[in-house]
């Protein structure tokens, strides 16, 4: 895809969804919507942040190549690197 075609395609995607919150499928199959900031959990070891700890997701962003990252202290990182506390 290219760059003006991923600009409209995230700029529609949000006008749907919305920015101020994500849903999240539970365990139990019921869908939860969590209002930034919500809470994760860092799953690897990659310096800045430290594995195993909690942090506070501002806001969800995306690529241009419509990769999701959480903004959290202000950096963009991958939404994969994370578990979603619930």
């Amino acid at each position: 895809m290219q760059e003006k075609e991923a600009r409209k395609y995230i700029t529609d995607l949000f006008s749907i969804v919305g920015t101020n919150s994500i849903l999240v499928i539970l365990q139990t199959g019921k869908l939860k919507r969590l209002y930034y900031p919500f809470q994760v959990i860092y799953k690897i070891h990659a310096p800045p942040l430290e594995e195993g700890k909690e942090y506070s997701v501002e806001a969800i962003k995306m690529t241009l190549k419509l990769e999701e990252v959480f903004i959290i202290q202000g950096k963009a990182y991958y939404v994969w690197y994370f578990a979603i506390k619930v």
